[in-house]
């Protein structure tokens, strides 16, 4: 099938979301950069670990496109290492450890500025539908 959309449809999503930048992007890895606003953030101004998982699952989305198919998140894991606070630039990696037929597992993590762990999480994907992507 050919995708109903493109990758950068599908990030410019994610650029609304939170104001994301794409740094890299193939079947091994996807790389996003972004920023901690005050929305992003709970009452004590760290980032929300809702909004953490939240970049770790969207980057994992892309990254399935980019393996060539249409992802739901079947299963997930993160672990918290590090707060993140308002203004803090954020690096979102996330890796393809396993690319099958019916699922992939991507390792994700989340640095800073200074390169330090933030987060740490892995996915299960489930392949919904193969498309063309060329």
């Amino acid at each position: 099938m050919k995708a109903d959309f493109t990758f950068d449809d599908l990030f410019n999503h994610v650029v609304e979301f939170s104001n994301c930048e794409l740094i890299s992007a193939d079947k091994k890895i996807v790389r996003i950069r972004t920023v901690v606003n005050e929305s992003d953030a709970n009452p004590y101004g760290y980032a929300h670990g809702g909004y953490l998982f939240t970049l770790c699952d969207t980057i994992c989305g892309l990254l399935g496109y980019c393996l060539g198919y249409y992802v739901v998140t079947q299963q997930a894991n993160i672990n918290y290492i590090k707060s993140a606070k308002v203004n803090d630039e954020l690096f979102v990696t996330a890796q393809t450890l396993h690319s099958g037929s019916t699922s992939d597992v991507c390792d994700v993590k989340i640095t800073n500025q200074n390169d330090e762990l933030i987060a740490k999480a892995q996915f299960t994907l489930f392949n919904t539908q193969k498309i063309d992507i060329k």
